[in-house]
């Protein structure tokens, strides 16, 4: 039985622990991620840095959250320096790495389609 309730049954489930899983087999790796779908069920949920940061080698001056197009023109994204904040919907996110570069080495993205995210965790897009 889980106790925690609505956190097991895959990548799906947990926002949070679908993209610190991304991020942690992402780390120190050149390229990018395919993306995964996540659904968000609640207004305002928000991601830190902090939540998908740990156990990672990856500092939080090198990770930067990115939304694509189709989500900031709908309204459901909004990204700041450490944190995402994501309303009520389904998206999908790439975790993207440019381990040589100085400064922001990763981004994650969050679109409404794969390749919207896909495309907006570029090396041009990190800050």
């Amino acid at each position: 039985m889980n106790i925690l309730g609505g956190l097991g049954g895959g990548i799906g489930s947990d926002p949070k622990q679908a993209v610190l899983q991304k991020v942690q087999s992402q780390a120190g790796q050149p390229g990018a991620s395919t993306a995964a779908k996540i659904k968000v069920t609640t207004d305002g949920y928000s991601i830190r840095k902090d939540d998908v940061l740990r156990d990672t080698t990856i500092l939080k001056d090198e990770v930067q959250f990115l939304c694509a197009d189709d989500t900031q023109s709908a309204e459901l994204c909004t990204a700041s320096e450490n944190s995402v904040t994501l309303d009520k919907a389904d998206y999908y996110f790439v975790v993207c790495g440019y381990p040589e570069r100085e400064g922001v080495k990763y981004g994650i993205a969050f679109g409404r389609t794969a390749a919207s995210a896909d495309t907006t965790c570029t090396e041009e897009n990190l800050g």
